[in-house]
């Protein structure tokens, strides 16, 4: 029997969160009704959120927030509910059976509210994770929405016995974004005499003669390690590569586009596995370059491209999203911060877009991501078992809710770099491992 949950009133927001919490993530039979006389003669079980509950309900005393049409800041008073953090929470006058709003809460995390507030935004004009209520409070690293759904589910199962639902299981996809194919080769004459002056400048001789080999094909490329990830990456859609085709500038460092050295690498790309656009960092507020970029990328692969990421992760919800949507993109990847791992939107489980501007689901689905290997390579610096506790950490707390893992990786961190980095090849191989048991 279907769970039947009850509301005098039912409204965009309220559909949309109830459908991403009971078929997205529950996998249950549902339908909302705003009847009271329906849902108190109803045998099934059955959810009220009202603030006046049928009979025999599970009760969620509900916050304003699903019943506005405007955004407004919210005061959201962290409390505890089974061991989790928990908000918004109700007075302790009203009597439920949850002492929060999860339902406004969960809404609150995967639309990005707080972020359609007043915040200062850092030198690349992104929401800062400092300004995260979830980083704030604590809870960053936890999926919050997840647990809190799959807390629920053992609730319902207990008060009203077993109920109709398909167990979901734990997914990965390993997504890389080539910002520059090569280190050397393509580059041009102008750009590798100044990669030479800044080796002798820093008296690194090693990296001016490696630049000296690679150009004289005396050495391979140093981020040319394609064909080993070919023998060690998913196939298909478990792949996806994000490719940058725009211009060069101070943040956008890819091999032109007219060489023939990429054109080639992204067709052999596409030809194993998914691949998307990763717009530039100048195309940020510039539709017409985007649409440039994406145009050059589609005549590369001679097919339709549908996912995007924002190179340096540089959005700006929900503006960002309308050009990408309007070029027919559908899915969108840069959920989740540059320099601390954890879940930005609070849920490890994709989500339709929806636009609090006008209270719709747009048809723009957001894959929010884990961990970028940016914030794993501090880490790696000093102490490379640190980083893998903290890989093998967010992963098996995806696995308890059976969602989705994906990290960032770049080409240039998994290759032995002119940067004297640390490569993160070694963590790659090992998150490959620990997520093969899915």
């Amino acid at each position: 029997m279907e769970l039947l949950i009850y509301s005098r009133k039912i409204t965009p927001r309220l559909e949309y969160i109830c459908r991403f919490i009971f078929k997205d993530i529950m996998h249950i039979p549902y339908r909302l009704s705003s009847s009271y006389s329906e849902a108190s003669e109803y045998t099934g079980p059955i959810i009220s959120y009202d603030k006046q509950p049928v009979t025999s309900s599970l009760t969620i005393y509900p916050s304003p927030i699903l019943f506005e049409d405007n955004i407004v800041p919210i005061h959201n008073s962290i409390g505890e509910w089974e061991g989790l953090p928990a908000f918004p929470m109700c007075s302790s006058n009203h009597k439920a059976d949850l002492p929060f709003d999860l339902l406004g809460g969960a809404f609150y995390m995967i639309t990005r509210y707080e972020e359609y507030l007043p915040h200062k935004k850092d030198k690349h004009g992104r929401f800062r994770h400092t300004d995260c209520m979830a980083f704030q409070n604590g809870f960053l690293e936890l999926p919050i929405v997840d647990l809190w759904t799959y807390k629920l589910l053992e609730i319902l199962k207990d008060k009203y016995g077993p109920l109709s639902h398909k167990k979901r299981q734990f997914i990965s996809q390993v997504t890389i974004d080539l910002d520059s194919a090569f280190a050397i080769k393509g580059k041009g004459m102008v750009r590798n005499l100044a990669g030479f002056g800044k080796s002798l400048i820093k008296l690194d001789f090693q990296a001016a003669k490696l630049r000296f080999d690679v150009l004289t094909n005396k050495s391979a490329d140093p981020y040319d390690i394609y064909d080993y990830l070919f023998s060690i990456l998913p196939e298909g859609e478990k792949t996806k590569w994000f490719i940058h085709v725009g211009d060069w500038g101070k943040y956008d460092k890819q091999i032109k586009v007219n060489n023939h050295l990429l054109p080639n690498l992204v067709s052999k790309l596409s030809s194993r596995y998914s691949v998307g656009i990763h717009p530039s960092y100048r195309s940020f507020v510039n539709e017409d370059l985007f649409r440039k970029e994406l145009k050059r990328l589609l005549n590369i692969v001679g097919q339709a491209v549908y996912s995007s990421r924002f190179h340096y992760l540089r959005q700006n919800i929900p503006y960002s999203y309308y050009p990408l949507i309007r070029a027919g993109i559908a899915q969108e990847y840069s959920m989740g911060f540059a320099d601390k791992p954890g879940f930005r939107a609070g849920t490890c489980t994709p989500y339709q877009f929806f636009d609090l501007f006008d209270n719709t689901t747009k048809n723009l689905k957001v894959y929010p991501f884990a961990l970028m290997d940016k914030a794993l390579l501090n880490i790696a610096k000093y102490d490379a078992n640190q980083a893998k506790e903290l890989i093998t950490r967010i992963i098996n707390t995806i696995k308890k809710v059976d969602g989705t893992f994906i990290g960032i990786w770049h080409i240039d961190y998994l290759s032995n770099n002119l940067n004297n980095m640390p490569s993160l090849l070694n963590l790659f191989k090992d998150t490959l491992a620990l997520c093969k048991n899915e």
